[in-house]
């Protein structure tokens, strides 16, 4: 069984291309037991390519995080699947993917280095709801192909790294709202600094794609940013994200193909 793994913006990801497989494969069992960081190779997530019956579409897509559990989208691991495809053979630079949140637009913009750019869809605003923290009160659900709670605060060092000491609340809202938790900060009208608690993860992660995308699409709604904007997830690597007028969201960033793995199924 061939995995390769890639990297983009402090998250990493195994892929597999399952043209040819059976459709009994059992790639939860494969998710947990090759994303472990221990006993096995490591990664945030396993992704799994599969053929499309739609002539427009170039595959589909089933995204597992490391926990075995099925997410809808995630942004990251969008642009590193666009890449693997495009190296594979399996798609054009500019190609469609579907995943369970619709439709993806891929564009492999250079090669070296290697950037890659995802069009997410169109993000939806859902609510403010009223939740007080160390962050402020306010805080606003979003959805960008998963579901995003988003809080900007008006003081940078109060951003949460990984195993903070608010893991406890974060995780009461994560599961209270059944979303990612994301505490943003804004630096100026084209920089943004953010982090998210992530489901499937259940911790601050190096970055987050929809998360950078909600908290994009929470402060542009707002007028607090630009149209383009540089994010700055814990991980230090920076993502480019645009919105247009259609309120579609779009992420760019270097993406970094690490290693080809074969393991026993």
């Amino acid at each position: 069984m061939r995995l390769v793994k890639y990297c983009a913006n402090g998250n990493d990801f195994l892929l597999y291309n399952a043209f040819a497989d059976t459709p009994k494969a059992d790639y939860r069992q494969y998710a947990q037991k090759w994303c472990a960081r221990h006993s096995g190779i490591g990664a945030d997530g396993f992704v799994v390519l599969t053929p499309s019956q739609k002539e427009h579409i170039a595959y589909e897509w089933i995204f597992l995080n490391a926990d075995g559990s099925i997410a809808e989208m995630c942004g990251n691991a969008s642009r590193c699947v666009g890449s693997f495809a495009y190296v594979e053979g399996i798609a054009p630079k500019e190609h469609t993917f579907l995943s369970l949140a619709g439709e993806i637009g891929i564009v492999v913009d250079s090669q070296n280095p290697l950037l890659v750019e995802s069009m997410l869809g169109e993000y939806t605003f859902i609510q403010q709801v009223q939740e007080p923290s160390l962050w402020g009160e306010k805080w606003y659900l979003l959805d960008t192909g998963v579901p995003h709670l988003v809080c900007l605060t008006d003081t940078q060092s109060h951003i949460p790294e990984s195993n903070s000491p608010h893991n406890t609340f974060l995780r009461g809202l994560r599961q209270k709202y059944n979303a990612n938790v994301n505490i943003a900060y804004i630096q100026d009208r084209k920089h943004i600094v953010y982090a998210t608690y992530e489901r499937g993860v259940e911790d601050i992660t190096l970055a987050c794609g929809t998360g950078a995308a909600a908290v994009m699409a929470l402060a542009y709604r707002f007028g607090l940013v630009d149209s383009q904007t540089t994010i700055t997830p814990p991980s230090k690597e920076l993502l480019e994200v645009r919105i247009d007028s259609r309120n579609v969201v779009y992420l760019k960033g270097a993406v970094q193909r690490i290693a080809v793995c074969e393991v026993e199924a």
